[in-house]
């Protein structure tokens, strides 16, 4: 689909598809678990950190299952931007003074080894994913900024490939001083990941898309009940599904989610050939994208906290600062994608809660999940194989240290209370939707509920309580989707089926 010109109406869900998915090449689908077995290791989501965590495994000798509840690349991995940097924003500062620059360059380290692992991946085993090595830049707007030349200072310091420079020549839009990180690379998110599912069922492992996992057990060995009715027993169990599904090690409240938007512009003039990240707020994201008929421009940007705000101003906004800075042609695709952003700025990988080394996870990568997220792959493949691994330690979800990022953890679980009492309080009228494509949440108390109204005329209606721990959704005009505002958890406006979790379980139809 193409759309020509700025947008003069709001955008509505059916075309919000990735440029990564739409461009990806079909493969057969992979068969719903359907008996019980016992395995070395389960690995629950098809994303980057599941899949890689489970070609390491198999290469390693282990038996391997990988369950996906929807298919391979379906969600986060397959909306990214296909970023692949240690440049992460403005990070290492930050990280510098609140842990140390031990820990900053530790972080570094980290997301630089996921950098050459993809790149060697991909050498290995042939992939095709335009797999491209571009400088990638963080800029500031104002024309000396304090704190992007510290960010340059400290990053250089802790050993990465950082520069100060005093402007961006190829950008057609005035901008100050930038830090820049050469040797970066981009990729196509979708085909790499399927090269590596490729390559891990030719290593042994079996995969099973159509698999949502509803529980995980704690005993020896661990149970995994699968929708399907399936159960599955393994020694290992890593939770790969972007916020830990189980809520044991408390993610939801130690992470919020933020919801971003995409898109790929058709320029008539040139498309800048640099990664691009700007420290306003909301930033935007730059880079080009390769296609058969010539270079693509992609924008991202416009995030907020996820279930919160109207999506479809975002979208508008995007959209109008893409035709802002730059000569459009055309927008060829729009999406949006989730993140989950820690309270201390560090990803959590390892063990999923103190109590047991037999289930675990990985999960706030603060949008940077590609780089970061192979080697958080690297680490719990080796913690699983009861092996020692030198940033396991750095980014070990048990830290407790109240001193970083408690402030943020208050506001962000504040905001949830909040919404949770406040939204059951709120008079919400009586009256269903009356557009096709729109939805509203009705009633009052706990009868609360979420009428949706498809493009037949057909109303849906569903609870409107989000099935993780109950607080009131809301209507997602843009992608048509129930979205829950307290821990990011998605649902289908129709069956209420779950489209991102923590939640495992659809909405419930009211009597």
């Amino acid at each position: 689909m193409t759309l020509d010109g700025p947008a003069d109406a709001s955008p509505a869900g059916p075309d919000f598809v990735s440029h990564w998915v739409k461009s990806a090449p079909a493969t057969g689908a992979r068969p719903p678990l359907t008996e019980d077995r016992a395995v070395d290791v389960v690995v629950v989501g098809a994303g980057i950190v599941g899949l890689s965590a489970a070609l390491f495994l198999a290469r390693a000798g282990a038996e391997v299952a990988l369950l996906e509840a929807r298919t391979i690349g379906a969600r986060t991995t397959g909306y990214t931007t296909g970023k692949v940097s240690s440049l992460n924003g403005l990070i290492y500062a930050p990280l510098a003074d609140s842990f140390g620059e031990d820990t900053a360059r530790a972080y570094g380290e980290a997301a630089e080894n996921g950098l050459a692992t993809i790149a060697a991946e991909v050498e290995r085993l042939g992939i095709d994913c335009d797999f491209r090595r571009k400088p990638n830049f963080t800029y500031g707007l104002s024309p000396q900024s304090e704190e992007i030349a510290r960010e340059a200072e400290v990053a250089a310091r802790v050993g990465l490939p950082a520069t100060l420079v005093d402007s961006v020549a190829e950008l057609p839009f005035e901008v100050g001083t930038a830090v820049r990180f050469d040797d970066q690379a981009e990729f196509h998110a979708l085909r790499y990941l399927q090269g590596l599912a490729r390559a891990a069922e030719e290593a042994g492992c079996s995969i099973h898309e159509r698999t949502r996992v509803l529980g995980v057990g704690q005993g020896n060995p661990v149970k995994v009940e699968a929708e399907t009715g399936a159960r599955l027993r393994a020694g290992r169990v890593i939770i790969a599904t972007h916020l830990p599904i189980l809520d044991r090690g408390l993610y939801f409240a130690r992470t919020h989610p933020e919801r971003s938007y995409a898109l790929t512009a058709r320029l008539r003039g040139a498309v800048p050939q640099g990664m691009y990240l700007s420290d306003e707020s909301p930033a935007h994201s730059l880079r080009p994208v390769p296609t058969p008929e010539g270079e693509l421009l992609l924008v991202g940007g416009e995030s907020h906290k996820a279930g919160q705000g109207d999506p479809r101003e975002r979208h508008l906004a995007l959209e109008a600062w893409t035709h802002e800075h730059f000569e459009v042609a055309s927008i060829e695709s729009r999406w949006a994608t989730h993140d989950h952003l820690p309270h201390d700025g560090l990803p959590f990988i390892g063990r999923l809660w103190p109590v047991g080394e037999r289930l675990l996870t990985a999960t706030g990568f603060r949008k940077w999940g590609l780089a970061l997220g192979t080697t958080a792959a690297e680490i719990l493949a080796a913690l699983a194989q009861n092996r020692e691994h030198r940033w396991a330690e750095v980014f070990d979800p048990a830290r407790l240290d109240v001193r970083h990022g408690a402030a943020s953890m208050l506001k962000e679980n504040a905001d949830d209370g909040l919404h949770f009492f406040a939204d059951r309080l709120r008079g919400r009228g009586k009256e269903p939707p009356v557009a096709a494509g729109e939805g509203r949440v009705i009633g009052s108390g706990l009868g609360q509920r979420a009428v949706y109204r498809d493009d037949d005329g057909v109303l849906h209606t569903l609870s409107a309580r989000c099935t993780h721990l109950g607080c009131i959704v809301n209507f997602n005009g843009a992608e048509r989707t129930w979205d829950c505002p307290c821990h990011g958890s998605r649902f289908d406006p129709v069956d209420g089926s779950v489209l991102e979790g923590p939640a495992v379980r659809a909405l419930e139809r009211p009597d």
